[in-house]
């Protein structure tokens, strides 16, 4: 075990680094009359055993957990912690350990910092970036809606444990994050010491592999790293700035991503980069300094490129950073020698640094279907003239009934009309506070079969959103463009929407057949099942006229395709035969299911009625009253195929158009 000691103006404590020392923390826990243990729910389920294992008294020991994620490092969650301590009567005379990463680092601390004004706290950071920097230190804080850790205190912990061995159950993309710390740390001594900058080039392999001697090396040293700064500038009047390469930009990245789908590593990796190309500018360092450093983010498994935003909101959002003053935008730059330092910079030189990053930003997709508004939010990368999502940011679904009786009327209601507006405003709303450079919607079967859908079309013009009323066969495209990301071989797409079913075949080569029928789930329950009568004959006819509109692709049954269906019927499928109590994209898509399964899940669809039907595990509330249509539907075309399997994805008509340049109107 190896022990670091840090002495600051007005408090001393160790730094344990080790590999299974936990039971080391019992030397520091005599005099305190409660205990509580921070974590969130997902390290609490996996390590609160383990460390009351370690720990001698069990008799004021208490645990608390707060959900996961960035988006809860807020007063709400610290406001929680104090109750708890109230109502068990925590004292002056308590303490706090942090067990988590860097969020429940930084909420530890401030807790302690501030309950009862001031109460000792301990750090047993248990993923690499609270290892190297969030536990160490005493900068504690939280998050406000308007930025990154504005609300804050600097508290010195009383220890900081290490255990090495936390790191073993670390998913990679949070070791990747870490690292992204480490190599800021080898930057900010490059100028006087490149020697851990080539320790993690040439270790790269140890590091990833979690050689356990190598990787408490290179832990150790940016402990040290840290040591210093934190000992000659303790509250950061000074040098102590310098750790805060990259993350300017960084903590802007995040706020933009609304704390979510950007891990802290990677968001201050493309900061550095963004840093360094601010440097070449304002003070002319060697491109090939840069190289290097892309490079070595890209061994570990980071993304370091910066994305491009619109000019006033990458500023606005830049100017909330914490590290400003005075109304200047504040970053870490080299000089030539590659020494950091802390530097003013005009927004000039930031909106050309921003504007060289055109090729990534993030795009919106809105599809307005029959039944539901669904939005897309993805980074995208523009390489040889194709887009290609290098990220998923944010999908959301709304049930917002455009197509109601449009299949009787022909006419889109007015109150179907101010449903989808509203829907509208706020997607562009959550686009405009995530930086979408590109917002684009279409609307399909609905929109295109109603006489007065240009009055739609103007409505939603007004909002702001560029919008296209798209052709069945253009909407099929979309679908199958999105699904050649997934598959290489022959597969048939099968979109059962609201008002159409589309259906394409072929492979990313070549498209062999594609059409848009009008059976849709919406349009069927309208035509079949009013008031939810589910009669026999009413299923008879239905099935019937599916077969004669659907007549055409009985052609395809002797072709050799995979059968894959996209869209709320087929999705629903997997997550109500699975029984999944909360969606989850990871096991529903690219899942299979056979008829038989479908068969059973209809079954039961058609055993309750409408309010029971809402009860369903696994079936959306919102989605009950066309469920049986839609799957009604989805039966008789796997009969008229001849197929017994379906495949399920989720990559559909928005990944189609997410990475589609122009798309085409009616």
């Amino acid at each position: 075990m190896k022990k670091i000691k840090i002495n600051t103006s007005n408090s001393e404590y160790d730094i344990l680094l080790g590999n299974n020392i936990l039971s080391n923390l019992n030397n520091y826990l005599q005099n305190y009359d409660q205990i509580l243990i921070l974590s969130n729910e997902d390290i609490g389920n996996l390590y609160f055993d383990k460390l009351k294992s370690h720990i001698n008294s069990f008799n004021n020991l208490h645990f608390f957990t707060i959900p996961e994620g960035e988006n809860y490092k807020n007063i709400n969650s610290v406001m929680s912690i104090y109750d708890y301590m109230i109502d068990n009567n925590f004292s002056r005379k308590s303490v706090i350990i942090s067990l988590g990463g860097g969020v429940i680092c930084d909420i530890g601390g401030f807790t302690a910092a501030t309950y009862m004004r001031g109460i000792d706290f301990i750090q047993i950071p248990t993923s690499l970036l609270s290892q190297v920097d969030a536990s160490i230190g005493g900068k504690t804080a939280i998050d406000h809606s308007k930025g990154k850790n504005l609300i804050g205190a600097f508290k010195q912990p009383k220890l900081v444990l290490i255990d090495t061995d936390f790191l073993k159950t670390l998913p990679k993309e949070q070791f990747s994050s870490g690292m992204g710390e480490v190599i800021k740390y080898s930057l900010i001594i490059y100028s006087n010491d490149k020697s851990y900058f080539n320790f993690l080039r040439n270790n790269k392999e140890d590091i990833l592999n979690l050689k356990i001697n190598t990787v408490t090396d290179m832990i150790e040293k940016a402990c040290l790293i840290k040591k210093y700064f934190v000992e000659n500038d303790e509250f950061e009047n000074g040098d102590r700035a310098l750790l805060n390469l990259g993350h300017t930009y960084g903590h802007a990245l995040e706020k933009l991503f609304d704390f979510k789908n950007i891990t802290h590593g990677e968001a201050i990796s493309k900061g550095i980069i963004f840093e360094l190309e601010l440097s070449k500018k304002i003070y002319s360092i060697d491109s090939t300094f840069i190289s290097q450093i892309i490079d070595l983010f890209l061994d570990y498994n980071i993304n370091p490129y910066p994305i491009y935003y619109e000019d006033d909101i990458l500023i606005d959002t830049l100017k909330k950073d914490k590290k400003n003053s005075f109304g200047n935008i504040t970053f870490i730059i080299f000089d030539k020698e590659l020494k950091t330092l802390k530097k003013n910079v005009e927004s000039k030189d930031i909106k050309e640094i921003n504007n060289m990053f055109k090729n990534r930003f993030i795009k919106g997709i809105i599809d307005i279907g029959t039944n539901s508004c669904r939005l897309f939010i993805a980074q995208i990368l523009k390489k040889d003239n194709q887009l290609f999502i290098e990220k998923e940011l944010l999908k959301l679904v709304n049930i917002v009934k455009l197509g109601e009786d449009v299949n009787k009327n022909k006419f889109l209601k007015e109150e179907a009309i101010f449903r989808t507006l509203d829907c509208l405003k706020n997607y562009k709303n959550i686009c405009q506070n995530m930086g979408v450079s590109k917002l684009i919607a279409f609307a399909t079967s609905a929109t295109r079969d109603a006489t007065n859908k240009n009055v739609f079309l103007d409505k939603v013009k007004n909002l702001g959103i560029d919008i296209k009323c798209i052709s069945g066969q253009t909407e099929a495209t979309l679908n199958f463009k999105g699904n050649t990301l997934v598959f290489s071989d022959n597969i048939l797409v099968v979109d059962i929407g609201g008002g159409s079913t589309e259906f394409t075949l072929g492979n990313k080569n070549h498209i062999e057949f594609i059409k848009s029928f009008n059976v849709g789930a919406v349009r069927v329950t309208e035509l079949f099942f009013k008031n939810d009568n589910y009669s026999t004959q009413n299923i008879d006819n239905c099935i019937k006229w599916i077969e004669d509109i659907l007549q055409p692709i009985k052609t395809l049954s002797n072709k050799n395709f995979k059968l894959v269906g996209v869209a709320g019927t087929a999705t629903t499928q997997i997550s109500v035969a699975k029984k999944l109590l909360n969606y989850d994209s990871k096991i529903v898509h690219l899942s299979s299911i056979t008829r038989d399964d479908i068969e059973n899940n209809l079954k039961l669809f058609l055993s309750m009625d409408l309010q029971n039907r809402k009860n369903i595990t696994g079936l959306e509330e919102k989605r009950a009253d066309v469920i049986i249509a839609g799957t009604v539907i989805l039966q008789t075309i796997m009969k008229m195929l001849n197929c017994n399997k379906l495949i399920v994805s989720e990559s559909d008509n928005l990944n189609g158009a997410m990475i589609t340049e122009e798309i085409n109107n009616d």
